[in-house]
């Protein structure tokens, strides 16, 4: 691959990214059906899809983790996403704070 096939595909594959990302918010405006989506109980449709990826990722490693350091960093990070959440009622900063909270254990915890 030249150097100009290389910038090129970096470029398309930044416009997909930023396709997929700014679509659905032109749609959402534009468009009565898509607009309901923010109302109603649509509105739990991306907590809840965050919620699944993150059981598959986690449920996957602890089944290869058989060490109880390797497994409190996860509950360490739940306890932060979760207090944070309880607290805030953010779901950003309950993210942030579960993965500071995994940082922090992975960094205290003899593993």
């Amino acid at each position: 691959m030249g150097n100009t096939e290389f910038w090129l595909a970096i470029a398309v594959m930044a416009v997909v990214t930023w396709l997929s990302r700014a679509l659905p918010f032109v749609l959402m405006r534009k468009s009565n059906i898509f607009g309901r989506l923010a109302s109603g109980r649509f509105v739990i449709l991306g907590p809840a899809l965050l919620v699944s990826m993150s059981v598959v990722v986690v449920y996957s490693d602890l089944q290869q983790d058989s060490d109880i350091a390797s497994i409190l960093v996860y509950f360490f990070g739940l306890i932060a996403a979760g207090v944070c959440a309880r607290l805030t009622g953010n779901a950003g900063f309950s993210v942030l704070a579960g993965m500071a909270g995994y940082a922090a254990a992975l960094f205290l915890l003899p593993i």
